[in-house]
């Protein structure tokens, strides 16, 4: 456990995800405990054993039990605390039942959701605890370094049958040499030689600068998925589809990026391959637009703010 000066005491319950490939929650626990008083605690175990362990009561509870291949760590009798509750979601679709039932027996008010329609889709009963917190780059990783743009056509990720779109793009351009593909690691803690073998963090963000156009696609689930945040703040030009939740966020087609579905993928890839002018000025704007709005600063600020307004109104 940790803890220092600062205005929420926050007790933050949560896998340690920094050797994970997606490590958000980890740079979401250390932005907390520059300003906050944060006590980290990693195993399952009963809430009152847990408080016991504190040197005073925390304002808040944050929860993150989903991102492996079971709810861990599984805390016991929340229902019976009066301390306010945040459950972070991030994949709506795997672990449902489980995780509903969860909630209802933990009687948590509060979901901190990665995604709003489907996670609305899946709990229509919790509509009234949903918060919405999207996906956020680290600028300190994502950023224009500057890289020779020497990759015209990238993609990376999974492109399994969750991922249509992708899978129709990798087929397109199976023999041309114009284009790049680069399979996803995995979701699990990574060994040294994983991470030394693979393109993950700074590496991963150097690829994405490098390229020209970077294709990828929200998933059957329609996600706004990260690589839709990383490819713009590497300012590259993204070609991905559009649809209502994204827009939400603030990504504008043909202004942000460049919207694109299973008939015109390679149409609009050749265009914007041609115009560089016209390249440079939307993959610019989506650049500043991220860095502006979906940066960790400002999730954490967004994260803080509804923590302070949870607790005026038990207070």
């Amino acid at each position: 456990m940790t803890g220092g000066d600062a205005l929420i005491k926050i007790l933050w319950i949560a896998y340690d995800t920094s050797r994970f490939v997606d490590d958000n929650f980890s740079l979401l626990e250390k932005e907390l405990a520059v300003e906050h008083d944060l006590y980290i605690w990693r195993k399952s175990g009963h809430i009152h054993y847990i408080l016991k362990q504190l040197p005073e009561p925390p304002d808040f509870i944050l929860l993150l039990n989903d991102i492996g291949q079971r709810l861990y760590p599984r805390v016991k009798g929340l229902s019976t605390t009066n301390i306010p509750t945040g459950l972070f979601v991030n994949d709506v679709h795997r672990l449902s039942k489980i995780r509903d039932n969860y909630i209802k027996k933990s009687n948590i008010h509060y979901i901190f959701s990665i995604v709003r329609d489907t996670f609305l889709s899946v709990y229509p009963a919790h509509k009234q605890k949903m918060i919405w917190f999207p996906h956020f780059i680290d600028p300190d990783r994502f950023d224009d370094d500057q890289q020779e743009k020497n990759i015209d056509l990238l993609m990376m990720g999974a492109v399994d049958d969750h991922y249509p779109l992708r899978q129709k793009i990798r087929a397109a351009y199976n023999h041309d040499h114009r284009f790049v593909y680069h399979s996803h690691p995995g979701y699990h803690t990574l060994s040294t030689k994983e991470e030394k073998d693979y393109l993950i963090d700074r590496r991963y963000a150097r690829e994405l600068n490098r390229a020209k156009l970077f294709f990828t696609c929200p998933s059957i689930y329609h996600y706004p998925v990260k690589k839709y945040f990383e490819a713009l703040a590497c300012r590259t030009l993204l070609l991905a589809p559009t649809f209502p939740e994204l827009e939400d966020l603030g990504f504008i087609p043909g202004y942000h990026f460049v919207a694109v579905d299973e008939t015109n993928f390679k149409e609009k890839a050749d265009y914007y391959l041609r115009d560089q002018s016209e390249r440079d000025k939307i993959s610019t704007r989506g650049y500043e637009f991220v860095h502006q709005f979906h940066s960790k600063h400002q999730r954490v600020r967004q994260l803080v703010t509804s923590m302070e307004n949870i607790i005026k109104q038990q207070t």
